[in-house]
């Protein structure tokens, strides 16, 4: 999990503003309730937004399980992963629009609107049902990204009205 989380991290972060320059992440588990590596993705995204670290685009991770019967569920407890015939772990790019406009940039020609940062899985997963997943994960993270986006504006926003 460290190594797909760091890899992940270090992805989304442009290295290359302040190459002498160490970030260190320390994610610390109180609970685990399912969809742990998710968590850990989506609180350290937050965590390098609030430290103002340069990044290309902020990530969103989301957990899909696959039943045996064929249907989907977002953001599994660790009872219903146990329980499930495979599950993926996706990491999405957020949508165009940025937390930290001046500070982001997109590659030149790059599109990041239907990409996959990362893709972990586990169990059994026909092709077929891993599509299902990807679609219905693209989707729940985009209102995820929103609603984070929103977020960390407005915490950004606060923070810099009480520096003033």
């Amino acid at each position: 999990m460290r190594l797909i989380l760091k890899r992940t991290l270090q992805s989304i972060c442009i290295l290359t503003l302040n190459p002498n320059t160490t970030t260190s992440i320390i994610v610390g588990v109180v609970n685990d309730d399912g969809a742990l590596l998710v968590c850990a993705i989506n609180a350290a995204c937050a965590a390098l937004v609030d430290a103002r670290i340069p990044m290309m685009h902020l990530a969103v991770a989301i957990c899909c399980c696959l039943a045996d019967v064929g249907y989907v569920i977002l953001d599994p407890t660790k009872l219903e992963e146990q329980k499930m015939k495979g599950f993926a772990y996706l990491v999405f790019p957020n949508s165009v629009l940025s937390v930290l406009p001046e500070r982001s940039s997109l590659v030149e020609g790059e599109s990041t609107e239907h990409g996959i940062i990362t893709s972990v899985t586990h169990g059994v997963m026909p092709v077929e049902e891993y599509l299902k997943c990807v679609e219905r994960g693209r989707a729940a993270s985009a209102k995820l990204s929103d609603f984070l986006r929103k977020s960390l504006q407005s915490q950004l926003s606060s923070d810099s009205s009480k520096a003033a």
